[in-house]
């Protein structure tokens, strides 16, 4: 790795690495409770992430949480308001009052309890990013207040693909409790990055291409993006007796202002041609409220917990048509070069996208004891959407659906718990493409189907293994034979996961997971052969193990390692490639002593530690280059 001369002041408090006391460090192998999915910062593992489990794309299913509370997000929610990040599927997503069919993704903000103190990080990311974090708690002396606050400044990010530019985060966490019957938690982040603009690359060949060249940015050089997030909130809760209640609102804002991409179609040789699409200034908006009340009641051996929610949302997109340049032939092996940008193209029409949804729900928990748990709900759902396609043609559709949920839990003996749950949810299917005969039509929602049965086993104290066999289903969409554009047939996800994760001995910390799925698309289209029976850009097979050992000779230091592999993939709809499977190794150490008053944390890692090269394959007939080996080195002071 690189690192220039002037920034080796940065990394100047590495020389305090010596001899000292170690103490308690928590990382994200650490703090997972199973192997389905936890991030902590830019650190995470697992099976699934915050956009895919289960091989399906969260974010139209309406699955994510903040605190456990109802939110739709507009963008990524930034680190700085943020403790980490958990996929909640199989035995800890049937516990959820309100559960979603792919399970749930709960982020989980940033502590504002236990002591006053700062805590600054430097040093350098992936590609030699230097980074400056620092965060700020406050906490009353009496406990009732707290307040934390986070800026990250990357001044000069890199990617892997080539990328580079900057990123500013800032975020606010507050909380008020001045009982324990009552806490209110608010919330605000931004986020503004400009970067060269993004890429892609679509084969139109037989075979995949060589490697391209590595970190060279293919979009051209004047090519930009730039954006701001925004996320704020409220979350209130609280009880008295048998009664619990919770209430919550958030806004979420996405504003792309300018959204250059470079699309690479080229042939196995890996020459072709590269096209420009420029955006102008975009904007998104999502809200979302929610209120909830629970009331608990004891009779004999049995505990009835009964329950009411209501959850609401209001999304409106407003996009634009934009331009689209031939920028000429490009060659995947050397520099691109291409000519002048394009004159700015705004013409003033706008697409707008407007989705009101509001659900009803009743809920009811039935406990024996610790033996036997059983959970249901019912929500009635009212859905709007309406799109004015830049042509002015307006489109709206409305729908009512009753959703359900039901999950059992059956604990065996102290060691052994089986599960099982089902239910349903309502997803979003967008608008016809233009290209359609029905095009900006506004396509209905689908409902998707989840069954799952499964078992939790305490192998140790701290040890806890947890499997299950599930099915997902819900409707596809496509484009029909007469051009028109909507569901053309049903796509189902037939599993086996496995998930081993917590403590094999004082010291030594394991998560190790794997996932088998039959994923089968069935309908019209591939009864005619205009695509396969299976899905572009899932892998059928996925394994994942990672471990963290305290170093015996070395006090106060640790290493680990992270290890994935995802078995081959098709490239495109009509199952005509298949891209390789990749095994991906990542290594690190950390190191925790104290100086003075200040605990200090170093953290090395190398990603892609044996620098593979080639592609990954894209569930829209796109390929992606694997990034090459990368070393983060970043030391943490807290005081």
């Amino acid at each position: 790795m690189r690192i220039p001369n002037a920034r080796l002041l940065v990394l100047t408090p590495l020389s305090l690495a010596i001899a000292a006391p170690a103490i308690a460090q928590e990382s994200v192998t650490r703090r997972a409770v199973d192997a389905f999915g936890e991030r902590i910062g830019l650190e995470q593992v697992g099976l699934y992430g915050e956009g895919n489990v289960r091989g399906f794309d969260l974010q139209n299913s309406g699955a994510y949480r903040i605190e456990g509370s109802y939110v739709v997000r507009s963008g990524m929610i930034s680190d700085t308001v943020l403790n980490g990040v958990s996929v909640r599927v199989g035995a800890s997503g049937a516990r959820l009052d309100y559960p979603s069919p792919s399970g749930v993704v709960d982020y989980r903000l940033r502590d504002t309890v236990g002591t006053s103190g700062w805590r600054v990080t430097t040093g350098f990311r992936d590609y030699e990013t230097f980074v400056l974090d620092v965060s700020r708690r406050w906490v009353s002396q009496d406990g009732t207040k707290g307040l934390s606050a986070n800026v990250i400044a990357r001044p000069d990010a890199e990617w892997g693909m080539g990328m580079g530019g900057a990123i500013y985060e800032g975020g606010v966490v507050a909380r008020y409790e001045p009982s324990q019957a009552f806490r209110v938690r608010a919330l605000l982040s931004a986020v503004d990055r400009t970067y060269s603009g993004d890429y892609g690359v679509v084969l139109d060949g037989p075979t995949l291409p060589e490697p391209m060249m590595k970190r060279q940015n293919f979009s051209p050089d004047w090519a930009r993006f730039k954006s701001r997030e925004i996320t704020g909130g409220v979350i209130l809760d609280g009880g008295s007796g048998d009664w619990a209640w919770a209430a919550s609102a958030f806004r979420a804002s996405y504003a792309p202002k300018q959204t250059d991409y470079t699309l690479l179609r080229v042939g196995s040789n890996g020459l072709g041609t590269a096209t420009l699409f420029t955006t102008p200034e975009r904007a998104f908006v999502s809200d979302s409220m929610e209120a909830r009340v629970f009331r608990t009641v004891a009779a004999g051996a049995l505990t009835h917990r009964f329950g009411g929610a209501v959850r609401w949302r209001g999304s409106d997109a407003e996009t634009v048509g934009g331009a689209r340049v031939n920028l000429g032939a490009v060659d995947l092996s050397r520099r691109p070069e291409y000519g002048r940008p394009p004159a700015p193209h705004d013409d003033g029409r706008r697409i707008q996208d407007q989705v009101e949804q509001a659900t009803a729900s009743v809920m009811y928990d039935l406990a024996a004891g610790e033996a036997l748990t059983l959970r249901m709900g019912a929500h009635r759902t009212h859905y709007e959407k309406a799109v004015t396609a830049l042509d002015g043609a307006h489109s709206e559709r409305q729908e009512e659906r009753w959703l359900y949920n039901a999950s059992v839990s059956w604990k065996l003996n102290p060691k052994t718990t089986l599960f099982a749950s089902w239910v349903t949810g309502l997803e979003e299917s967008g608008v016809a493409p233009t290209a359609a005969v029905n095009r900006n039509e506004v396509l209905p929602p689908v409902e998707a189907e989840q069954r799952e049965v499964g078992v939790r086993v305490a192998l140790a104290e701290r040890l806890t293994f947890t499997g299950a066999v599930f099915e997902l289903s819900k409707p596809t969409t496509g484009f029909r034979a007469d051009g028109s554009f909507g569901t053309v047939g049903q796509v189902t996800h037939r599993g086996v996961e496995g998930s081993l994760a917590g403590q094999l001995r004082p010291g030594t910390n394991v998560v190790l997971g794997g996932f088998w799925l039959d994923a089968e698309i069935e309908g019209d289209m591939v009864r005619t052969g205009v695509i396969g029976g299976k899905p572009a850009g899932l892998s059928e097979f996925r394994a994942m193990a990672s471990l963290e050992q305290d170093l015996s000779f070395a006090p106060g230091w640790s290493a680990d390692a992270y290890v994935t592999y995802d078995a081959e993939r098709w490239v495109d709809a009509r199952n005509s490639l298949r891209a390789p499977g990749n095994l991906m190794v990542n290594v690190g150490v950390r190191r925790r002593w104290q100086v003075a008053d200040a605990d200090v944390l170093l953290r090395v890692m190398m990603s892609n530690a044996f620098d593979k090269t080639g592609w990954w394959a894209g569930s829209r007939d796109e390929i992606w280059p694997i990034s090459p080996r990368a070393i983060r080195a970043t030391i943490t002071a807290t005081f």
